[in-house]
């Protein structure tokens, strides 16, 4: 839509204000990720210096990956501006999962906590919520694990939340038994990139997380969880995956914690993991990109939560590029995050590795 003559000043004063900030978050990345060593090389073509270490192939300028710079400057044009409060307010999702047929296949909202105490959802809510040995708390806007925790039923009842924040009260999800048996101390759930492409959507990338004793009752790779590339034909696991200060791939065959085997794992139930998936994208039409969070429960597959925002699409090229489909590639171009295909994507980096 055409802004007003009078508003261009203001837009285009936004737009800075708004690049500026992007450029100087690039520049915090790239300052902490790796101090020792620079490759200019590597900023040329839009990524953090410690990419050279993370992802396979990237010194071969023909292999397709999304660039830390592309991602930041055009990831708002993956969907649009006003779907976000579908999938950042997380007791919008979960009404927005019952009222399109979905509600059996995501974990039960017993109600939430406010400033104001807790609100159950209703009074069988309340029942069931007493029922349980335990529940999980969410912040409703949170993101990458904050703020979650385990609590009692009577501590929910008796809380209070500040007055910015509010709690969603949830069902704790129990874990199939294949799954727990890799690591107990943690939802570890799914994470699982679907694209809408103009054939229909797709299935892009996947991983599994694994929570550690460092993340504690998250999976979150930020809170020191680790991740598995996911096979999307078979569900095979490769092995976990951790990324040291400067970016090069720590690999674990087998849980860290528990030494229980992680590489070459099936994930139990894959064909009805992908199947919710395609319920998922067939249910929010108005949704393009995202990465569902699935946890395999032995009642089926549940849908956590969605994340449109930042999906972690770069994180999931330490498994390899993903972009050798055609049809993924010219949506990628399409929306920015890849240079279009005439051109060349970089040249190999140069100068020591470090």
């Amino acid at each position: 839509m055409p802004v007003p003559g009078n508003l261009r000043p203001i837009a285009i004063a936004k737009r800075v204000r708004r690049n500026a900030r992007t450029l100087a978050l690039l520049v915090r990345d790239e300052r902490a990720s790796w101090p020792e060593c620079r490759h200019p090389s590597m900023w040329r073509r839009g990524f953090l210096s410690s990419r050279i270490n993370s992802f396979p192939d990237i010194e071969d300028p023909s292999v397709p990956y999304v660039s830390d710079l592309r991602f930041q400057f055009h990831v708002s044009k993956l969907n649009p501006d006003w779907t976000r409060p579908l999938l950042q307010d997380k007791n919008v999702f979960a009404d927005a999962l019952t009222a399109r047929g979905l509600g059996p296949y995501a974990p039960e909202v017993y109600g939430i906590v406010t400033a104001k105490g807790f609100h159950a959802r209703s009074s069988d809510a309340l029942e069931r919520l007493r029922n349980q040995d335990g529940v999980m708390l969410k912040p409703i806007r949170g993101t990458r694990g904050k703020g979650v925790r385990l609590a009692a039923p009577s501590e929910v009842e008796a809380m209070t939340a500040g007055f910015e924040t509010a709690l969603l009260v949830q069902e704790r999800v129990t874990q199939h038994p294949a799954i727990s048996q890799i690591n107990p101390r943690s939802l570890n759930t799914l994470r699982l990139l679907a694209v809408r492409l103009p054939a229909g959507p797709v299935l892009a990338v996947g991983m599994h997380r694994w929570g550690t004793a460092e993340s504690g009752v998250v999976d979150n790779i930020d809170s020191g969880g680790l991740a598995s590339g996911v096979d999307l034909a078979t569900g095979r696991l490769g092995p976990a995956l951790t990324l040291t200060r400067d970016g090069r791939r720590v690999e674990f065959d087998r849980h860290p914690d528990t030494d229980a085997q992680i590489t070459g794992v099936l994930v139990p139930q894959w064909s009805a993991v992908r199947e919710l998936t395609e319920r998922l994208m067939s249910s929010f039409p108005e949704l393009d990109h995202i990465g569902w969070d699935v946890a395999v429960t032995e009642r089926g597959p549940l849908v956590i939560e969605g994340n449109a925002g930042k999906p972690a699409l770069v994180f999931m090229q330490v498994f390899g590029s993903f972009l050798h489909d055609p049809g993924l590639r010219d949506y990628y171009e399409s929306k920015g995050l890849l240079p279009p295909s005439r051109q060349p994507l970089g040249g190999v980096p140069t100068g020591p590795r470090c």
